[in-house]
């Protein structure tokens, strides 16, 4: 068994509780306990690494051991925080009659055998735009959360006394227009449950997952954890598989929610058919951890250009609707455009470094690269 291998038996395990052989991952982990730890660690699974490990009485060394329990540990524990933050902040918007839907890992966790093993980094709630700002004054005033009130694409950010980042959405987009057209209709999707929360139905659920999924893996990767959420939900839901499938021809993601699809089964229900673009979209998620990698973006990103030229062009002089998520006065007042672009211009005077990595990544990135994941990105169309 080599680590690819072993992470996918013992988080298989960790979500079904069985199909384990336990004599063939001890021989196999007598040597790769430091890159399992790794690269669980890098897709944020090292917990349900640990969980299937400690259950089934598989020592390790004591320095791995001590890791991964740690692991544990501190996922049983933020899952606590989380869950009594998100509970405040029901409460406060129930109280004051603000209508809201949980996204994400808050609803997809309730699919996992225990919901902690469902991890995140932040919180994910989506009020309706009109609400926001309002939203935004009552978890500072009421709550104690902290905020710039800058707001991004689709949201902003607040930080709850214990430092718990909460992304409070004013919509679920991904600057991605043949996602978005579906994607801003999510109030027509959900439905009102207990209080002012709103749930989305099954089928839009997976349908957001898949599109938040598909922008990361165009982006540089989408991590483990994306497939196997949405191997959990068609296991363990009974949603409208005709409605579905209409929804996601839609948003024309049907050929990468296939292979996630294929994906999922491969690795958690054991189907060895698995095509070659499934294969490919493996070894890329792998090798990206949880959100890709910096080097995949920079090599998704050219192909989405058209190349290097075209790439540096548009990160020297930024597309208007991506100028406008970081100066939206010039929404209203178009003519600011190219003072804005030299505002950043200035502004990116004190990242330097972080912009000779860049250009030292897109130096570093060779036609084999680029026409793989060209290919990859065709294939799954994307």
């Amino acid at each position: 068994m080599n680590v690819r291998d072993l992470l996918i038996a013992l988080v298989g395990y960790a979500i079904k509780g069985e199909g384990l052989d336990k004599i063939a991952l001890e021989t196999a982990l007598e040597k790769k306990q430091a890159t399992l730890y790794k690269v669980s660690k890098k897709h944020d699974v090292a917990h349900l690494v640990a969980y299937a490990l400690l259950e089934n009485g598989i020592q390790l060394e004591d320095e791995w051991h001590q890791l991964f329990q740690k692991e544990l540990d501190e996922a049983r524990l933020r899952y606590e925080m989380i869950r009594g933050d998100i509970e405040e902040i029901r409460a406060c918007l129930d109280k004051e009659g603000v209508d809201y839907v949980p996204l994400k890992g808050a609803v997809v966790r309730e699919y996992y055998p225990e919901p902690w093993m469902r991890t995140s980094c932040d919180i994910d709630i989506l009020v309706r735009e009109d609400d926001i700002d309002r939203a935004v004054d009552l978890l500072v005033d009421r709550l104690g959360y902290s905020t710039d009130r800058k707001k991004t694409y689709h949201d902003v950010s607040l930080y709850s006394p214990f430092g718990m980042h909460l992304e409070l959405h004013y919509n679920i987009k991904e600057n991605e227009p043949k996602y978005d057209e579906l994607l801003t209709r999510v109030w027509e999707f959900s439905k009102k449950e207990e209080g002012n929360r709103h749930l989305q139905s099954r089928e839009f659920l997976m349908l957001h997952l898949i599109a938040h999924g598909a922008y990361h893996f165009s982006h540089g990767g989408c991590g483990v954890k994306t497939v196997l959420d949405l191997w959990l939900l068609s296991k363990r839901t009974d949603f409208d598989k005709t409605v579905f499938m209409e929804l996601i021809t839609k948003t024309e993601l049907v050929k990468f929610y296939q292979a996630v699809n294929a994906l999922g089964k491969y690795w958690f229900d054991g189907e060895v058919s698995a095509e070659q673009t499934v294969l490919e979209m493996e070894k890329f998620i792998l090798l990206g951890g949880a959100y890709g990698t910096a080097q995949q973006g920079v090599v998704a990103a050219q192909v989405k250009k058209g190349g290097k030229i075209k790439y540096f062009w548009s990160r020297i002089f930024m597309p208007y609707e991506s100028l406008a998520i970081l100066y939206p006065v010039i929404r209203k007042h178009k003519i600011l455009t190219p003072f804005c672009q030299v505002a950043r211009w200035f502004g990116a005077l004190f990242k330097r470094k972080r912009i000779s990595r860049e250009v030292k990544r897109v130096a570093g990135t060779d036609r084999e690269q680029i026409e793989k994941t060209k290919k990859l990105l065709d294939d799954l169309g994307l």
